[in-house]
């Protein structure tokens, strides 16, 4: 499917039974100015012929649709599958309601190309609401184009550069096959299939290569329930100390796993972290609200924060009573 100077790149865009924000989805596709696309759209909604039509209608090269005769539950399989139907040497994941800059391809396909050592190339993303409209956000880009695997995880967890998110970024489809594909953790599976392409390698990282995220309460899970987070958080943390592919990188390089296995759970206790003292505290009562901040797994870190600001937040609460009794 390629020609002799360009890699085919396959770019999979999923879809379920919504069509609202394919035409933006597929025009973004359409004008990259990388001329090797394999396009792959995957009904999983058992949308019928009706979503051919609107791809022909909006995408006016040729594409390919692979449909599952009935639904996959799990998220995670849907995107392998669509790995596994990919004949582009390079795999771009994009949602059916996110979109692409014209340069997105080429630029990070420029990298990945000069450099075998780079496991995955990240973009440049823009946050946009639900109606399509740009949102205001820092920025704040790393010094260097491309560096190492363990400086991913360090800047990513530390806030350094504030990457926002994984989930669409490009790499080498052969790779992803190799690191086995998007693991089913609902909120971190595009996180770990990342860290796994850039263990004991390297990420690039591409302002030319704009990722527009369209943000809003279901695209962004922040309607998960609090113990259904947690249970998330749960399995990205038991994927760390049982995946082949981490296991056998602790083997090669303890001293380096320690420091990114380590910095992985924290960022999985601070994400429910996060949640919980702004999203479930305002939509919670105050009761169920506190229980929820217990259905974390035992991690010493958070277990440790949770008292301390439990015990502030109180000592405020009768410090405000006390003045009012006074008063």
């Amino acid at each position: 499917m390629a020609n002799a100077s360009k890699p085919a790149v396959t770019i999979g865009i999923p879809v379920f039974r919504r069509f609202r924000f394919l035409p933006d989805v597929l025009r973004s596709v359409a004008e990259q100015d990388y001329p090797e696309i394999d396009l792959l759209v995957s009904d999983n909604g058992e949308n019928g012929p009706e979503l051919e039509e609107l791809v022909r209608s909006h995408y006016p090269r040729p594409f390919r649709l692979r449909r599952n005769p009935v639904t996959e539950p799990v998220m995670s399989r849907h995107f392998n599958q669509m790995v596994e139907a990919a004949e582009g040497e390079y795999f771009v994941l994009l949602c059916d309601d996110d979109e692409l800059g014209p340069r997105f391809v080429s630029s990070l396909v420029e990298i990945l190309e000069r450099d075998p050592e780079v496991g995955v190339g990240i973009p440049r993303v823009e946050v946009m609401d639900e109606e399509g409209n740009p949102q205001p956000r820092e920025h704040r880009f790393p010094r260097e184009e491309v560096f190492s695997g363990l400086e991913l995880v360090r800047m990513w967890v530390r806030d350094r550069v504030p990457f926002w998110t994984f989930v669409t970024t490009l790499a080498r489809t052969r790779e992803i096959l190799d690191v086995g594909g998007y693991p089913p953790i609902p909120e971190a599976d595009d996180n770990t299939m990342v860290v796994k392409l850039s263990l004991g390698r390297k990420a690039a990282f591409s302002r030319e290569a704009e990722f527009r995220n369209r943000w809003y309460e279901t695209s962004a899970g922040l309607s998960l329930p609090p113990e259904e987070l947690a249970e998330d958080m749960r399995k990205w943390i038991h994927v760390l100390d049982t995946d082949p592919v981490f296991r056998e990188f602790a083997r090669r390089r303890p001293g380096e796993w320690t420091e990114i296995h380590d910095l992985l759970v924290e960022q999985a206790w601070r994400n429910f972290r996060h949640r919980w003292v702004t999203l479930y505290r305002e939509r919670m009562e105050p009761l169920e609200w506190l229980r929820a901040g217990f259905t974390m797994p035992f991690i010493p870190a958070y277990y440790r924060w949770l008292f301390a600001y439990l015990f502030r937040t109180g000592m405020r609460a009768a410090g405000r009573r006390l003045v009012r009794s006074r008063g």
